[in-house]
């Protein structure tokens, strides 16, 4: 196991320098200069640009501010923010924890629902039970979630005014006020990630009943529900596994659109803000920890699927 995760760790630096690299082009490519957004477009003279282009080190060539960029990132600073003043690495740490909580609740959710919805379609296949079933999720996959998002707005904010339509309340400040400024962004990603899951996890159990232990294990006359979450459920939730992972990265990298919907201060929000504000340190800073997030997921993943399919090994 160990040698298993060092090799992968090890595997992953190279994707990391190439990542950087590209971030640092892509960034340097966006229109706009970040010393004239500094100064707020009132420029008397070019010597007081110049001397903002110093501040911020954009005078030297492309080569030594990548060089002087990496040096910051492997000495655990990944600078300061342009717009802001404030540290990239701390300010990266505090959108986080907005995100992760929004993007783990939602897929403990979608969990909680695809893994018996997927199981019951499978267990009555071609009845009118997975027809439903299917029939909500290829509905809820043709609906954008930013769409579902601020439909959800409409309806339970502003209409029924039941729960807040913008802000955040941090749940560590105030629980149940907290929880009431989650549920609509959780739900908006849930129920993707619900259709998603659902459909794995019903493809993965159909396979999976067509065995021949899970006809001995019914020949045996185990109860139907004993079959399905002790033989059926741990061999057909491998592949829904992987897409765990997929999601898991993707939503965690990917939250811009609902956060900006839902107006919450995570990662998202302040990776599209960076670049109307062409903050640059922040920008490189959110998407290099976007990729560190991928890899880390991944890792995560493997180690995971080995205890749900008895062919891995972690060697």
């Amino acid at each position: 196991m160990f040698l298993f995760v060092a090799r992968r760790l090890l595997m992953s630096v190279p994707t990391l320098i190439i990542v950087a690299v590209m971030v640092f082009c892509l960034v340097r490519a966006l229109p706009g200069d970040p010393a004239i957004m500094m100064l707020g477009g009132n420029i008397d003279d070019e010597s007081t640009l110049e001397m903002m282009r110093q501040q911020l080190g954009l005078d030297q060539p492309l080569p030594i501010q990548f060089l002087a960029w990496l040096r910051e990132i492997f000495s655990g600073n990944l600078g300061v923010s342009v717009l802001t003043g404030q540290s990239v690495g701390a300010l990266l740490l505090d959108r986080f924890s907005v995100t992760a909580t929004v993007v783990l609740l939602a897929i403990t959710t979608a969990l909680i629902v695809a893994i018996p919805a997927g199981l019951v379609a499978a267990h009555r296949h071609n009845s009118r039970t997975d027809y439903a079933i299917v029939f909500l999720t290829i509905l809820k996959l043709s609906m954008p979630s930013f769409w579902v998002g601020l439909m959800l707005l409409v309806v339970f904010g502003a209409m029924l005014g039941w729960l807040p339509t913008v802000g955040y309340v941090s749940m560590s400040q105030d629980f149940g006020l907290g929880v009431t400024y989650l549920i609509l962004p959780v739900t908006s990603l849930a129920l993707s990630e619900i259709a998603v899951m659902t459909r794995m996890m019903r493809a993965g159990s159909l396979e999976v009943m067509n065995r021949d232990y899970i006809t001995h294990a019914r020949a045996k006359g185990l109860p139907e529900r004993q079959v399905l979450w002790r033989h059926v459920f741990p061999n057909a939730f491998a592949p829904t596994l992987t897409m765990v992972g997929i999601a898991l990265a993707g939503l965690l990298a990917g939250a811009a659109v609902t956060e900006t919907v839902f107006t919450l201060p995570g990662i998202g929000k302040l990776l599209v803000d960076s670049i109307y504000g062409r903050d640059y340190p922040v920008l490189q800073g959110a998407l290099l920890f976007i990729a560190l997030i991928y890899v880390l997921t991944n890792l995560l993943i493997d180690i995971a699927y080995s205890f749900f399919d008895p062919k891995v090994r972690l060697t």
